[in-house]
């Protein structure tokens, strides 16, 4: 998502842009204002794909791009592979904080040389840009920390909060908290459950959305039945309407185990919906705990739901924290975010990029 507001935002600034999609359920899923070449299977795999690197080399033949800009590792490893960095400035942009599979070994000391290797490596905040460092060796003046953004225009509600959750099925003075996103083992969708059982063991005005899909659905739905929460806990799937969802939201809830400076967080805040999250990696940059949500230790679902409870109990607070996260989040506008790619961009083709890269063979 921040990929095509990214390039929405660049266009308007006239800047002819090519995306690459690395697998075909995404381009389905999101819109770009530039051409879409999908390289790259339908799933995930771990599996190299050589159809998918011969796929990049001929984007760069046939584009010739002055700045190559990978979001996340996967697209870093096959843009590395196809030599997307060698004649283009390769900027790497770190979504998340480091996975465990990856704190040690072979994958350490390959995505270490990657990074190292790339022109310039975009941090989304402190906490990533020390582990960078820290982690994968990477130079501190190789390093740009940029904020993570959004635009604001894509989660504009097209329905009153009213009609939302009476399409919804929800009363109207249901306490409502929502969770987005994918339901990956990253987002631990399946800790959103626990955090729900023990809310609506002490409420039973509150109702708990789930939007988003991915290969944990099936046991996200088990562990809904196992709890006897068919009712209280919807699993809405993906959803085209985000900003339909918050509007009709009181608090927008986060059990990640990973996460960057997660872009739900500033949607939420976008659109003045309280985060309760799990104070880990870059969260605690979009979101101010006790100003603009509330924070808890990493795996402590039963402070989640205290949080929760705590807020909805309060809509004196809850209202003031919506007011305070909305002030927050126009740091994170996209407006104000892609002009700051634009100038990394401008300074690598400025500088002749090969006079920075480190010189050094990728194991």
């Amino acid at each position: 998502m921040f990929a095509s507001d990214l390039v929405g935002a660049l266009a308007e600034e006239r800047i002819e842009q090519h995306v690459a999609v690395l697998r075909g359920t995404q381009a389905a899923e999101v819109r770009y204002r530039a051409p879409v070449t999908v390289v790259g299977a339908e799933s995930a795999n771990e599996t190299l794909r050589p159809g998918t690197v011969r796929s990049l080399r001929g984007i760069l033949r046939d584009v010739a791009p002055d700045i190559v800009q990978a979001h996340g590792g996967e697209a870093l490893k096959y843009s590395f592979l196809a030599g997307l960095g060698k004649d283009a400035g390769l900027v790497y942009r770190r979504i998340g904080s480091v996975h465990p599979r990856t704190t040690a070994g072979f994958r350490k000391v390959a995505y270490g040389a990657m990074m190292r290797r790339a022109h310039r490596v975009v941090a989304l905040g402190d906490s990533a840009r020390e582990e960078t460092v820290r982690v994968f060796g990477v130079r501190p003046e190789r390093i740009v920390t940029i904020p993570n953004g959004v635009d604001p225009r894509r989660i504009r509600p097209r329905r009153t909060r009213e009609e939302v959750r009476s399409a919804l099925g929800l009363a109207p003075d249901a306490w409502v908290v929502l969770s987005l996103g994918a339901l990956t083992w990253e987002k631990d969708p399946v800790a959103q459950v626990h955090v729900a059982a023990a809310v609506l063991r002490r409420s039973t005005r509150a109702v708990f959305l789930i939007a988003g899909d991915g290969p944990l659905h099936a046991e996200l739905a088990r562990a809904v039945a196992a709890e006897g929460l068919e009712g209280r806990v919807l699993l809405l799937g993906n959803r085209p309407d985000p900003g339909d969802l918050l509007v009709a939201s009181d608090i927008l809830l986060m059990t990640s185990r990973t996460e960057g400076v997660p872009g739900a967080a500033i949607e939420g805040a976008m659109a003045g919906v309280p985060v309760v999250a799990y104070s880990i990696g870059g969260i605690s940059e979009a979101v101010r705990d006790g100003t603009t949500g509330l924070l808890g230790a990493p795996g402590d679902p039963r402070t989640l739901a205290e949080h929760v409870l705590t807020l909805l109990e309060s809509e004196a607070r809850l209202r003031q924290m919506g007011r305070a996260a909305l002030e927050w989040s126009r740091r994170f506008d996209i407006g104000a975010v892609a002009p700051r790619y634009l100038r990394l961009y401008r300074s690598l083709v400025g500088n002749r990029l090969d006079s920075s890269i480190d010189q050094e063979v990728t194991p």
